[in-house]
């Protein structure tokens, strides 16, 4: 049961944050160096470059489940869904309300995002195949805030297997829309890409909402089922 949960925060979370990917790493995922490839090729190399940034994610959320697993959250990880639902609608609520500007000029002058981003421009001169796993490893290190949200739930899981398993989840959820766009990114001009990225909050708030809703456990189909994780039933007998 456990793992239907963990594959239902990390996907659709992905799912829904590769609205913000379009924008963010879509220009990225377009220049991509797949132009003179057959098209086996091109989706050997695409499907390496998603593979290498879900390595990365998935490290990530190995990193904070374990760091998680030696917090003292008491009851954090059985109401796993309430509070990943709480986190979104103040994720909604800070960046996209109070739009806090501190971000991006932090982000500018840190010297590790300056060292992956070089490295990036490096390999993508590169004529290796195995360079596009390497970018989207890298690129899967680069600050961001949806993949910051996701680790937020790898650190409230409190364990190593599923806080790396929501963050590889969360990597499946990004690919769909990426692909579109390296394969026919094209087509997507700037104006379609800002009005996908108008509707990120609307589909954050929805997803926090329902996540809540569930994490309550009302018993209402599809909406709120009876549904655990990280805990059990003990049957009492008189």
């Amino acid at each position: 049961m456990w793992l239907n949960h963990v594959f239902e925060i990390g996907f659709l979370m992905g799912l829904i944050g590769s609205l913000h990917c379009i924008g963010m790493c879509g220009p990225l995922v377009m220049a991509l160096p797949i132009s003179g490839q057959s098209n086996f090729q091109k989706w050997v190399s695409i499907l390496l470059y998603h593979f290498g940034k879900i390595s990365s994610y998935t490290l990530l959320g190995i990193l904070l489940g374990l760091f998680g697993s030696s917090l003292p959250l008491f009851g954090v990880q059985e109401n796993l869904s309430i509070v990943m639902g709480s986190i979104m609608l103040i994720y909604v609520l800070y960046v996209f309300v109070i739009k806090s500007k501190w971000s991006l000029p932090f982000f500018q002058s840190n010297i590790v995002y300056t060292l992956i981003v070089k490295k990036m421009g490096a390999l993508f001169k590169s004529k290796n195949r195995g360079s596009f796993y390497l970018i989207g490893f890298l690129n899967g290190l680069l600050p961001c805030g949806m993949v910051y949200l996701a680790l937020t739930s790898a650190l409230a899981a409190q364990s190593v297997l599923q806080g790396g398993m929501i963050m590889a989840f969360f990597g499946i959820g990004t690919m769909p829309a990426l692909i579109m766009v390296a394969i026919g990114g094209q087509y997507m001009g700037r104006t379609v890409r800002t009005k996908l990225q108008s509707l990120l909050p609307v589909f954050i708030f929805s997803m926090g909402i329902l996540l809540i809703l569930r994490g309550l456990n009302l018993g209402i189909p599809y909406l709120s089922p009876q549904i655990g994780i990280g805990t059990a039933v003990v049957p009492c007998h008189n």
